[in-house]
């Protein structure tokens, strides 16, 4: 019995030891992976928003976006951004918001929770008021030709 418990401790110092010495090269990959998904999310969610007419892709939009509201409202902080942290020690969104505040452009607020939902406020109105149109147009039977 005292083997078996010796040999499980010596088994989790193995695999601790690996988890920690793990280099910062994977930290680094797999920060900029969440900062990837972060980015692919942002400009083609703002990509469909602004350039298509279907209606049930900009419902899905409509939805994702509420989630991502309902995730930073609960967390006080985007999901995404949070795992960039952890990984890279900084998120996308907190240099660009060094970067704005070294510019005198944004309030002094040092907390991304505003910015986070503010911004997600905006995408999800603009959606929101996208869709209306669009339904109100359908309903009047005007067709928008843009070539």
């Amino acid at each position: 019995m005292k083997k078996k418990l010796e040999k499980i401790k010596n088994h989790r110092n193995k695999i601790r030891d690996l988890s920690n010495s793990s280099s910062s090269f994977m930290k680094k990959v797999i920060g900029n992976y969440y900062g990837m998904l972060h980015t692919i999310l942002i400009i083609g969610g703002a990509t469909i928003i602004l350039f298509s007419k279907n209606l049930s892709h900009l419902a899905l939009i409509l939805f994702i976006i509420s989630l991502d509201a309902f995730a930073i409202v609960v967390r006080h902080d985007c999901p995404l951004t949070d795992l960039e942290e952890k990984y890279l020690g900084i998120s996308g969104k907190r240099q660009i918001n060094e970067f704005l505040k070294s510019c005198g452009l944004v309030y002094n607020c040092s907390h991304l929770y505003e910015s986070q939902i503010e911004l997600v406020i905006n995408f999800w109105a603009l959606t929101a008021c996208k869709i209306v149109i669009l339904i109100v147009l359908k309903m009047w039977k005007i067709e928008l030709n843009v070539e």
